[in-house]
């Protein structure tokens, strides 16, 4: 990615790493910039459209401390969205109960 798209990346990412408190946003999100050489974006679906009609694209960003994914489902009954944001380094919160 060149310098402009991994700000966007991390402006992306600074929504799901920043709805916790202030500083330990600020901790995660110098973490994910250490790996930002090892993250991964990845898309599906569209490139262009208005908003409220790209229901079918999908994303996902992949890196050593971080996943997250973004997938909208489209039915006859309604909209939604289903999303995941995670740590695997720290699922369940894993490594704060390691001794």
């Amino acid at each position: 990615m060149n310098a402009s798209q991994r700000a966007l990346l991390l402006e992306l990412i600074s929504e799901w790493a920043g709805i916790i408190n202030e500083r330990s946003a600020a901790a995660r999100m110098a973490e994910i910039k250490a790996d930002l050489d090892d993250t991964w974006f990845a898309w599906s679906g569209p490139t262009t459209g208005e908003a409220g009609s790209n229901i079918t694209a999908y994303y996902r960003i992949q890196g050593p401390h971080l996943v997250i994914e973004y997938a909208p489902q489209r039915d006859e009954s309604n909209n939604h969205v289903h999303t995941m944001y995670r740590d695997p380094t720290n699922d369940y919160g894993s490594a704060l109960t390691k001794k």
